[in-house]
């Protein structure tokens, strides 16, 4: 419906030619004459299809063609990422600690089915009558297969008319908010159900195998051998999947190499080095301000990068002769043939060369070098080119009659090292390990080993393990549900390493884990699941609201060893938790709030904080500022305290805390409340002279640090924060509000470039909708707020992005033509500035959430519908899939700030140490359901209104939560209600006052616990 709409309004836009301004310039604020806009500020919409955006509609079942693209993250929270595919098998497998990174633009913003390399799947097995049938679960051999995805549960359904059982498969990794732990198992879990669809009586079982993918991306270049074997105890079968060091083999003719270079000393000794790239000395290590350096042998190394890409140089060996078949090394760095590279000098000219793969890691590369057999040679290293990858590093230079090719760490030191297993929860009628056949099929059941043994086999060959269950009677209309689970552990990951190895030491742990807790692990995640989906919010919100806190179980998220947890801001790319990308974030800090204080507490005041207040907005101590992601980080603080149980987050930090607010107080330098200077930003430039951007989100953490401030008893500096803030908030509106929506003062002569001057900025109002979200009131006017976010659905989303980006074609692609989307800046009031803001032209489903979700809190909660389900049909799965917005890299974390859509949609506001929660519905307050999370518990809130009588209720699903006052939404006109409250139907004793219009303040007596099978409600009349 939504493709037929965007259809329309581009045929509208044609016709009433939208290359003329939208409309008569009769609002206030100036319109050059010569203004070419092309986003229509009649959306032309229709009322239908604006009804239906807010209708609780059905679940939402794929089929078909609608299958090739999906892929639900199912595996636990930063523990790599593991993709259930639209037909119940398992694709993406980026396990193995490799950062992969899928690109930007048209080439992520694509049609994409998932990978499958490694072999796994199940199989469903019916016997009637003498005969046996054996279907695999998935669209090849099943002629039905239909697909629901409600994260984080995925369930496939399979049928055909010619197969007598009925097949349901529900797939998921443990997910329970606020238990980070349990959500964050290296597992999956499946309970596959077989029914019997015929009318007669059949024995069914299941058959489930996994392929040995450690060593996963070095197999072909390492000597090591694969294990597999089988393990049954406790009445479970386990395959267990390993890797492990080969055997040396006995070479009685093989001389020892002879090392050319190993660059272990203080000094290059007879090499030469020319110009300024390599420096004086071996590098040892890592350069400043380069990413992690890994591969090399000793301490010492060639590295270029000792004054970044820029210098350029030469590194010239002495003379040696030619006494072995091969001359090996170990290399790293850029890819620049000829510029970055070795190069092999035999008589004067260049006999071999190669470069690195653009990667810091260095592996080993050879050249077999026999035709010069005792004849002199000399190695150039070469660095002749700057910018990106522009340097190159080399190590452990030798001569060898055996090549050496791939990694140079041990096989058990490996990224891909570690352990695989599949198990089954009960008895098995078989389990078996096995090799593949020479023809890529599995080998005949008599090559099987024998139950309990092991084989072992050449790493580069493939093998795998297979559980057949025991088969059950099926009378007709009768199941069967058998429970497996996948699980890995590979612990090297950089020298950071995963956590999830603090508490296993190999897969068949986790499995053994995942078992032993099964019944707990699984009731908790159907629980969080009912709760969320449970709802009077629509279908296909929860269905986009929930499908991006799957990033969670990507490549984007690792949890470090050491407790902290750290981001991409998409998979592999752009490093650190970036403090701006990730002010845009809340998922994390609501559902698992003990991650997000960790970022807080290791990073932003930790190892990125820098005495004076500085936090390194990329996670390190390195002195690079982003201004938002500075004041964002004490809004992030604010919001972690509310979400604690105490005040002990609070107190612990409050002084660095208040050295980052002050930090950018110093920024403000007269402290007016206007930030005027250089200001990089998320959009990776730098913005000069007063903006409301980074104002807002200024005056936002002024608020937040008063408040912090009042708590902890600092009361001069709570003062001086409101009177910056006072004063910020008057200049913003006199200086930046042009009628209509709030502007930049900046001098485009002075600053030509990568400014919005006069431009509509969808982020404009970005501090007002975190102000509202951690219940700090308003920072501008009202009256202002809400025509800025009115001018910002008015000029910037468009419902088909065609005819603007026709004109002004974007840098990266993440809409195209025909499909709907917010333009991240639009020039409606002058001409449009080409070398603007850079990403002007872009649609980022980051900032259509932020907007969105602020749009709610001021009522605008169909215009925030509209640009969220832009979003959701830009990724139905015949385009793309639904489970990955991506920005730079998949999973981009810009997106979880959906989550902040779905609190607004509650009114939720939240202060843990105060006991404070509250309310206030925004979509059908008269019949709302929906959940919530609090420090200690979550559930589910509920309000239905009648003429002049409220009734609100308060269910705990899980843990706990304790309160000392609720708030309350109720109608304006009621000024003296009548208010009781109980507790498990007992009353309890509560005082109320209006705290404004149409918000009611309960405060009781004394603290209450509301556990679960406990219901606190309130009657309002």
């Amino acid at each position: 419906m939504f493709r037929k709409v965007c259809a329309a309004a581009f045929v509208l836009a044609l016709a009433l030619r939208y290359t003329l301004p939208v409309m008569a310039d009769n609002s206030p604020g100036h319109r050059d004459a010569d203004v070419r806009h092309f986003v229509p500020a009649d959306k032309a919409l229709p009322q239908g299809w604006t009804e239906s955006l807010s209708q609780r509609g059905q679940t939402r079942v794929y089929r078909g063609k609608e299958l090739d693209t999906i892929g639900m993250p199912v595996g636990g929270i930063a523990a790599g990422q593991l993709y259930l595919c639209g037909d119940g098998t398992l694709g993406c497998w980026q396990l193995f600690n490799r950062d992969y990174f899928s690109g930007t633009g048209a080439k992520n913003y694509a049609f994409r089915a998932p990978d499958k390399p490694v072999d796994q799947g199940f199989a469903a097995i019916a016997q009637t009558d003498g005969s046996r049938q054996v279907k695999r679960l998935n669209r090849l051999e099943f002629s039905e297969v239909e697909f629901i995805g409600e994260y984080p549960i995925g369930r496939v359904r399979y049928h055909c008319p010619d197969f007598p059982l009925a097949v349901e498969m529900e797939a998921f990794s443990p997910f329970i908010p606020l238990c980070a732990a349990d959500s964050a198992l290296p597992a999956t879990v499946f309970h596959i159900t077989v029914r019997n669809a015929s009318g007669q009586p059949v024995r069914a079982g299941v058959r489930g195998w996994l392929e040995n993918a450690v060593c996963f991306h070095n197999a072909t270049d390492i000597r090591g051998l694969r294990r597999s074997r089988v393990s049954s105890q406790n009445n479970r079968a386990i395959i267990v999947h390993s890797a492990e060091k080969r055997p040396p083999d006995s070479r009685p003719d093989a001389r020892p190499p002879i090392v050319v270079a190993d660059f272990e000393g203080d000094s290059y000794g007879d090499w030469v080095a020319t110009g300024e790239a390599f420096g004086e000395k071996p590098a040892i290590g890592t350069a400043p301000h380069q990413q992690p350096v890994s591969g090399f042998w000793g301490k010492g190394l060639v590295n270029s990068f000792a004054g970044g890409d820029s210098p350029h140089g030469t590194l010239t060996s002495p003379l040696f002769k030619v006494t072995r078949k091969h001359l090996n090394f170990l290399i790293g760095g850029g890819h620049h043939p000829e510029h970055v590279c070795i190069n092999l000098i035999v008589d004067g000219a260049v006999v071999r060369t190669a470069t690195g793969r653009n990667h810091e890691r260095l592996l080993w590369d050879s050249w077999n070098v026999e035709p010069f057999a005792g004849r002199d040679a000399q190695i150039v290293i070469v660095d002749e080119r700057s910018g990106a990858w522009g340097h190159i590093n080399i190590d452990h230079i030798e001569l060898s009659d055996e090549p050496r090719k791939g990694p140079s760490e041990p096989v058990d030191q490996l990224e891909d090292f570690g352990t695989m297993a599949l198990a089954l929860d009960g008895p098995a009628a078989r389990a078996t390990a096995a090799r593949y056949g020479s023809e890529g099929q599995k080998e005949t059941e008599s090559t099987h080993s024998k139950v309990g043994e092991g084989i072992a086999y050449p790493v580069a060959e493939r093998g795998y393990g297979e559980i057949t269950t025991e088969s059950a009677a099926l009378a007709p209309g009768e199941g069967r549900s058998f429970t497996f689970v996948v699980a890995w552990h590979f612990p090297n990951c950089g020298d950071r390493g995963r956590h999830y190895t603090t508490r296993f030491d190999d897969a068949e742990q986790v499995a053994g884990y995942v078992l032993d807790h099964h019944d707990g692990l699984t009731r908790d995640t159907r629980l969080w699941h009912d709760t969320y989906y449970d709802s009077t919010l629509p279908y296909w919100l929860l269905d986009r609201i929930g499908s991006t806190v799957g990033n969670l179980a990507t490549g984007t998220c690792h949890w470090w060893a050491d407790g902290r947890f750290w981001a991409w801001e998409g998979v592999g790319c752009c490093a650190g938790t970036c403090t701006h990308v990730w002010n845009y974030a809340h998922a994390v800090a609501r559902l698992f709030p003990s991650l997000e204080r960790s970022v807080r507490e290791r990073q932003d005041l930790g190892a990125a904080f820098h005495d004076g207040g500085l936090v390194g907005f990329r996670g390190q101590q390195n002195r690079a500022y982003a201004a938002d992601g500075q004041l964002g980080t004490v809004l992030k603080c604010y919001r972690e305290h509310q979400m604690s149980p105490d005040d002990g987050f609070l107190k612990k930090n409050w002084a660095r805390i208040r050295s980052v607010l002050e930090y950018a107080i110093e920024r403000d330098g007269n402290a007016n409340g206007i930030i005027e200077d250089s200001q990089h930003n998320t959009y990776d430039i730098n913005f000069h002279g007063p903006n409301t951007f980074v104002g807002s989100l200024y005056l936002a953490a002024l608020r937040a640090g008063e408040e912090m401030a009042g708590e902890v008893g600092d009361d001069e500096f709570a003062r001086r924060a409101r009177a910056i803030f006072e004063s910020g908030r008057r200049l913003a509106v006199e200086r930046l509000f042009n009628g209509e929506y709030f502007i930049q003062d900046v001098d485009l002569k002075e600053h030509p470039e990568s400014q919005y001057g006069r431009g509509c900025l969808s982020d404009q109002m970005f501090g007002q909708g975190w102000a509202h979200q951690v219940g700090l009131g308003y920072l501008y006017p009202a009256d202002h707020v809400r025509k800025a976010l009115e001018s910002v659905w008015r000029y910037n989303w468009a419902p088909d992005v065609g005819p603007h980006n026709a004109a002004h074609p974007p840098e990266r692609c993440f809409a195209r033509p025909g499909e709907a989307g917010l333009f991240v800046c639009t020039w409606p009031k002058s001409e449009h500035l080409d070398k603007g803001v850079r990403y002007r032209d872009e649609v980022w489903t980051g900032i259509e959430y932020q907007v969105a979700g602020h749009m709610i809190h001021e009522g605008m909660v169909t215009e925030a519908l509209a640009i969220m389900r832009g979003i959701h049909d830009r990724y139905h799965p015949l385009q793309r899939n639904p489970y990955n917005e991506v920005e730079c890299g998949d999973h981009y974390a810009r997106a979880l700030a959906a989550w902040g859509a779905f609190t607004a949609l509650s009114g939720y506001e939240y202060h843990g140490p105060q006991r404070r929660l509250g309310f206030a519905p925004k979509l059908t307050p008269e019949n709302f359901r929906a959940a919530f999370t609090a420090a200690q518990g979550w559930g589910a809130f509920s309000q239905t209104r009648e003429n002049d009588h409220q009734i609100d209720r308060l269910e705990v699903r899980w843990g706990r939560v304790d309160l000392q006052t609720l708030v309350l939404a109720i109608p304006d006109h009621l000024e003296s209600p009548t208010v009781t409250a109980t507790l498990d139907g007992q009353p309890v004793t509560a005082g109320h006052a209006l705290r404004a219009p149409g918000r009611l303040v309960i405060s009781f007596t004394r603290q209450i616990t509301v556990e679960p099978g406990r219901v606190l409600e309130v009657n309002i009349s």
